[in-house]
């Protein structure tokens, strides 16, 4: 008697490419602080926890170019290509007013 386990396979590698997925890949995760171009100064995070301080309250358009800004390390950090989704091409960033 045979006994084949192709589900039990297929689980597996969806549990490792799910661990692998969920590490943050090095350099991904970071705080930098934001000037935009009215002179707002912002510190945003991103894929981080929300800084310390109270939530900056942006236009649609403060937020894109905050958005922008913020995540520039991470295009250089990437290069051209990466995986989708991933920290490197769906970060998620937010932003307190520095003051």
């Amino acid at each position: 008697m045979k006994i084949v386990l192709p589900g039990c396979a297929a689980v597996c590698a969806a549990a490792l490419w799910s661990a692998g997925a969920l590490a943050s890949p090095p350099g991904s995760a970071y705080q930098t602080p934001v000037q935009l171009s009215s002179g707002r100064n912002l510190l945003c995070s991103v894929n981080e926890s929300q800084p310390a301080g109270e939530t900056a309250t942006l236009t649609r358009r403060e937020q894109v170019e905050a958005d922008v800004l913020a995540t520039q390390r991470l295009r250089l950090v990437s290069g051209p290509e990466s995986p989708y989704p991933s920290a490197y091409t769906a970060p998620s960033v937010a932003c307190v007013d520095a003051g």
